[in-house]
């Protein structure tokens, strides 16, 4: 529960930085195939993320309603190191499971409005392992109005992408 209350807790000030100073001075550094990462300073700590927007989206739902969809793994140098997280780019519907798949292994991740990330550090450690060696990852989450929405990420690039982020927060 301490994990989930610290998660929400960095959703609401990492949303709010980015939003107001941190997107100037973000910086990429560099792209391997489906993956970009980027270094930023939030509060005198150094951050790094990779990213991913979906090579695919299936589901039944007005496109035009949504926002851009992500999947991060961040570091916060001397901190937190492989936290996985998924922008959903809609509010998640209450009460309904986030599924992350890599190549058939689910597991299941909480939502928060529109984010959702693991139960724990050694969840993370999991998901991370499980996107190095593998393919595909498919998120599938369900919207507030119900429509369930499955995002496909290649997992192309993860690896060496992960690695820039290990190299200049570490």
């Amino acid at each position: 529960m301490i994990y989930k209350l610290y998660k929400i807790l960095i959703y609401i000030v990492t949303s709010t930085v980015l939003t107001n100073q941190a997107l100037s001075e973000t910086k990429l550094l560099g792209t391997e195939k489906y993956w970009k990462a980027y270094s930023t300073k939030l509060d005198k700590a150094k951050t790094c993320f990779i990213t991913s927007e979906p090579i695919k989206t299936e589901g039944n739902f007005n496109k035009g309603n949504r926002g851009k969809p992500f999947v991060f793994v961040t570091n916060i140098k001397n901190g937190t190191n492989h936290e996985v997280s998924i922008k959903a780019g809609f509010n998640f519907k209450k009460n309904k499971d986030v599924i992350f798949n890599v190549d058939g292994k689910k597991t299941k991740l909480f939502p928060v409005d529109d984010r959702a990330w693991s139960e724990s550090t050694k969840i993370d450690r999991f998901l991370v392992q499980s996107m190095r060696k593998g393919k595909t990852l498919m998120v599938t989450g369900t919207s507030t109005p119900g429509n369930k929405i499955i995002d496909t990420y290649s997992l192309l690039g993860f690896t060496k992408a992960l690695g820039l982020i290990d190299k200049s927060c570490s």
